[in-house]
């Protein structure tokens, strides 16, 4: 076990959301109850330096006063938040628990504006895919507007995906121990499985913490802590899969020199 209190460990916790306008956004869901315990059960440990909570404006936060919380809205927030944290300091773990939106909002525009527009154009040859595409974003009716009217007909967005956060984490701290977390729902144990496997191997995670929806309420949840050889932990509640993600932290670096911030 690590007896000197020199790492330092981000957490990552609830649901992002993105601007659809200023007072809109598309939100994934995410309390962050595990995230903040796993940050309590960090805080506790004492081979802990600097704890960072990264979450969202709704998310449940930690108790203790060690941990420091930096609240973040959109990806492009999350993204930034951690591109500071990781020039500022040496990240030695990493715990990946948000619900991070996987799209975000290119434009607004509504049927009647799209559809005036591709009549305007019917006579043009070309992919219509393209069309509809442009036609959105010429059409955008956010361009200097705060808030979108509520009278402005059945709205239309037109979505995009958003950068990728969990193999940033390798390029941004090599040195780390990276757990990512991997939801699906009524999937086979299996599929569980090979899915997060997956996810660790792409991601070049150091374990993935994979759970199923249907196996989460109010008083359970179980989590399966996947390493790359595909040694299993599996977990009950909440709080054994915050302190299997310390101890596991913890004993990842137990043969380790730890440089110095």
């Amino acid at each position: 076990m690590i007896t000197e209190r020199s790492m330092n460990i981000i957490v990552t916790a609830g649901g992002t959301s993105e601007p659809i306008d200023n007072v809109r956004r598309i939100a994934n869901t995410g309390t962050g109850r595990l995230g903040s315990l796993v940050a309590d059960e960090l805080a506790e440990a004492d081979w802990t330096d600097h704890i960072f909570y990264v979450c969202a404006k709704d998310s449940i936060r930690p108790v203790s006063k060690r941990v420091t919380c930096v609240e973040i809205q959109s990806v492009a927030d999350l993204q930034e938040a951690v591109t500071e944290l990781t020039e500022k300091y040496v990240i030695h773990g990493v715990v990946h628990s948000m619900a991070v939106s996987d799209y975000k909002v290119r434009s607004v525009s509504t049927i009647d504006s799209l559809s005036e527009y591709l009549e305007n154009r019917s006579a043009e040859t070309g992919d219509l895919q393209k069309k509809i595409v442009q036609g959105m974003d010429e059409t955008d009716l956010r361009e200097g507007v705060g808030k979108l009217s509520s009278q402005m007909g059945a709205p239309l967005l037109l979505l995009e995906p958003t950068p990728k956060i969990l193999p940033m984490f390798r390029e941004m701290a090599p040195q780390a121990v990276i757990i990512g977390f991997k939801l699906l729902s009524q999937v086979s144990v299996e599929e569980l499985f090979d899915t997060a496997h997956r996810l660790l191997v792409k991601n070049r995670c150091d374990f993935v913490l994979a759970n199923d929806m249907t196996e989460i309420d109010e008083n359970h949840h179980r989590g399966y802590l996947i390493d790359p050889e595909r040694n299993i932990q599996t977990f009950d509640t909440k709080q054994e899969i915050a302190k299997g993600i310390v101890q596991t932290i913890s004993v990842s670096y137990t043969h380790l020199t730890l440089p110095t911030t």
